[in-house]
């Protein structure tokens, strides 16, 4: 099993990961939203754990944004607050279950083991003519199956979360090699094949380079 852990505090954060291995499971780390984020665009998680209160953010809105953005995994959120209408926020916008803190470790082991034997419902994100099946990692376009290296795969999809938004090459490098950043061209290669697949067979083009800043994956229509 493979856990993400959205938590700020470090020394809560050490024992948890330390927990979790005794119990085999793999647990990588992020301790502020923009970090997670890095993460899990080009992962899919077994299940996420989500702090309700981080120094860049609340994980009620994160939640939100995540699942709107069709990321499937399941979201266990940590928080100290205890009242009902607090669980109710965390469920509304997609949580899949809720620990109060202080709590046992052997409940949060349980608890993950339950959520992530769930079978997520296909999640579908249309954009255009392409269409993005993030369950079962496949996107189509006018109906033909792309053909998607696994780094072309995450390029695409981190695109299309954000769409119509721009995204930035250094976050996109960030992304796919978060512990060196490769040479310049190596990026460069990766959306040049990515352009290949995505557009060059098809009339029109979706994958556009905003210079200077990053690229963005978008319907631009031609204006009258």
């Amino acid at each position: 099993m493979l856990v993400l852990l959205v938590e700020d505090n470090r020394l809560l954060a050490k024992n948890i990961i330390h927990y979790l291995e005794l119990n085999e499971i793999e647990c990588d780390y992020a301790e502020t939203l923009t970090q997670a984020e890095q993460i899990i665009f080009g992962l899919t998680f077994d299940a996420i754990i989500l702090d309700l209160n981080l120094p860049d953010g609340d994980g009620i809105t994160a939640c939100k944004k995540w699942k709107d953005q069709c990321i499937i995994s399941p979201i266990i959120m940590l928080t100290a607050r205890s009242t009902l209408q607090d669980r109710l926020s965390g469920f509304e916008v997609g949580a899949d279950d809720y620990l109060v803190k202080p709590f046992a470790m052997a409940e949060l082991v349980a608890r993950l083991r339950v959520v992530s034997q769930r079978r997520p419902s296909p999640k579908i994100l249309t954009i255009g003519d392409l269409e993005f099946d993030f369950a079962r990692h496949h996107v189509h376009r006018k109906g033909q199956l792309l053909l998607l290296s696994r780094t072309g795969w995450q390029i695409l999809t981190l695109l299309a979360r954000r769409s119509p938004e721009t995204v930035e090459r250094e976050e996109i490098e960030r992304m796919l090699w978060p512990d060196s950043l490769p040479d310049s061209d190596s990026l460069r290669s990766h959306i040049h094949l990515l352009r290949k697949i995505v557009d060059k067979p098809f009339e029109q083009k979706f994958i556009h380079t905003i210079r200077g800043i990053g690229l963005c994956l978008k319907v631009v229509t031609d204006e009258a």
